[in-house]
């Protein structure tokens, strides 16, 4: 056996698997022989031994052809490890099957831009064979659909219209350009089959796309229920780092409902709702409209920004320890785990750290006292720009005449930071110090940074690049990526970055500012006098994109009295939303 690197073991644990699954076969019979196989490639490369990419898909082809199931899982870990060398089945292979075991997530190439990257698997549907793209080209691809889905059809986005309303469009333009009309879909009333409810799967990772984006943890298998009445149903407990809601989907019914989370049975003790009441969605089966749909819900509700707790006054002292606890393990566990170490050390390094300290203590400590250390790379963006960018640097010094320039600085600073955060490859330093030190960076008016700070540019540069690199240095050095990619998300979601752009609540503030100026008969900044509130609203979500005038109406609302309603400035809507952690089955000594 040794010249084909099997080993008597290998037969061995082949054997135990044909056992448990209740198979008589001999030592010497193909199937053993194959699993045996698979048992050795997967123990050599447990092993960290060389094992070439044909010898891996023979592992796995020979598997395939003679014990395909009750197999021990070799067949998908075989797949997994095939992914990540970027190996991946064409269409027809396997008799069109493969998709069935090979991993709805992993990491390797990327089908679009080859980088190895974190990858989820799409299906086969919309004239598209199943691919496994990275989170950026997943977002390319639905922007190029959406583009050819204008194209096609003639019909584009009105504002604030629905996404079923621009779903029938589009549908009445297709019908109309074939010239017949298209029957109506059968009402679906028997129980789904298997390749239906993969659909239905991923239709929903798919509009929950936002909330993964964001650090939650998006299952890729859900609990399903099915009746008569609401036909195929998927259900699941969404979780951010102690955070949780339970979602419902119906989707014969086109509905989404995100609950409250309750911890019935005491399994999680240090956990909490990010959600105070039911809310509903209508998404749809098809579009890629139903995938903003739940974006702007979810940033309305606070989902897509790191959560803010705080422990309910009078709780018992020593569970709201053990939850301060528990969000320092949420914290700095990923840096122990980086550097293989326990987490009280790095714990003590971290406050210790000449470069760390004061930040644990004022932005961590105080300023983001609530915050909880959730993973959130839109939300570290901003804490990349605040911290890298406007305060510890030179930019201060050198503060620009205007605060409608300043803030189209913050938005340049923050758009260009975006690129290089990812919740699953972390902070990439180098694209943020190349972004924010290009002296020929420009504004969407052309205008270049530099030129805006003058002579003051090359000291805004030099203090801007120690800023990033001693951040670099942290997260390499001490931190990781993990804990790095957290401490950034804190930092971005303080007080001094409530009225930023770039939250995941943005459009919803802007909402309620239009609607209380509207409310209060005050009129709309040109052009959007005339063109409306909805308009507007939508205007603001590129607000880097709109006039001096109308910035400027946003931030301070030029014609307000002192007593409201105000701007962005002072606006409550900026205040962020806060949960309560209610440890309500302890009662503290003495009651």
């Amino acid at each position: 056996m040794g010249s084909t690197g099997i080993t008597e073991a290998d037969v061995d644990m082949a054997m135990a698997v044909v056992e448990s699954s209740r198979q008589s076969l001999r030592r010497d019979d193909p199937a053993v022989q194959a699993l045996a196989a698979a048992v050795s490639v997967r123990r050599r490369l447990q092993g960290e031994e060389a094992v070439t990419d044909d010898e891996l898909l023979a592992a796995h082809d020979q598997l395939y052809a003679k014990v395909p199931h009750r197999n021990g899982g070799s067949l998908e870990a075989l797949a997994d490890t095939l992914l990540g060398r970027g190996m991946v089945p064409s269409p027809g292979d396997y008799d069109g099957d493969w998709w069935l075991w090979w991993p709805k997530k992993g990491y390797g190439p990327c089908r679009d831009c080859r980088e190895s990257r974190s990858l989820t698997r799409y299906s086969a549907k919309w004239g598209k064979p199943y691919r496994y793209l990275c989170a950026r080209c997943r977002k390319q691809e639905l922007a190029d659909d959406t583009a050819y889905l204008n194209s096609v059809t003639g019909v584009t986005p009105e504002e604030g219209e629905s996404a079923e309303s621009l779903f029938s469009r589009r549908t009445a333009a297709l019908i109309g350009q074939l010239g017949s009309q298209a029957a109506a879909p059968e009402r679906q009333v028997g129980r789904p089959d298997t390749e239906q409810w993969g659909e239905y799967v991923d239709r929903l990772m798919e509009v929950l796309g936002p909330l993964d984006w964001a650090g939650w943890e998006v299952p890729d298998e859900y609990d399903s229920d099915w009746d008569a009445e609401t036909g195929p149903m998927l259900f699941a407990t969404l979780w951010r780092t102690s955070a949780a809601l339970d979602i419902e989907y119906y989707p014969r019914e086109s509905r989404l409902r995100f609950l409250p989370y309750e911890d019935v049975c005491g399994d999680f003790p240090e956990s909490f709702s990010a959600l105070d009441e039911e809310v509903e969605l209508t998404v749809t089966l098809q579009g890629d409209e139903a995938v903003t749909v739940v974006q702007h819900r979810a940033g309305a509700l606070g989902l897509l920004d790191a959560t803010r707790v705080r422990v309910v006054e009078g709780a018992d002292p020593e569970a709201a320890e053990a939850f301060e606890a528990e969000s320092l393990l949420s914290l700095f566990g990923p840096a122990a785990s980086y550097r293989k170490i326990p987490v009280a050390d790095i714990v003590k390094e971290a406050v210790q750290h000449p470069d760390l300290s004061t930040y644990l203590r004022w932005v961590v400590g105080m300023a983001g006292r609530n915050v909880h250390p959730d993973p959130v790379p839109d939300a570290a963006a901003l804490g990349i720009a605040a911290w890298c960018w406007r305060n510890e640097t030179a930019v201060e010094a050198h503060h620009l005449p205007s605060d409608v320039l300043m803030a189209r600085v913050n938005m340049a600073v923050t758009r260009a930071v975006l690129p290089h955060v990812c919740p699953y490859e972390g902070i990439d330093w180098d694209g943020i110090e190349q972004s924010l030190t290009d002296t020929d960076w420009e504004l969407p008016n052309g205008r270049t940074v530099s030129s805006l700070f003058r002579d003051g540019w090359p000291e805004v540069q030099s203090t801007v690049r120690e800023q990033i690199r001693k951040w670099q240095r942290l997260d390499s050095e001490l931190l990781g990526p993990d804990t790095t990619l957290r401490l950034m998300t804190i930092g971005g979601s303080t007080s001094y970055t409530c009225h930023w752009w770039g939250q995941g609540r943005w459009r919803a503030i802007c909402e309620e500012i239009v609607r209380d100026a509207v409310e209060a008969g005050f009129t709309l900044p040109q052009p959007y006098d005339s063109r409306g509130p909805d308009a507007l609203i939508d205007g603001l979500e590129h607000p880097d994109m709109q006039s001096d005038a109308v910035l400027d109406w946003l931030i301070d609302m030029p014609e307000a009295p002192v007593s409201g309603p105000h701007g962005l400035r002072h606006h409550p809507a900026t205040q962020p939303l806060v949960r309560e952690y209610d440890p309500w089955w302890v009662t503290p000594e003495g009651d």
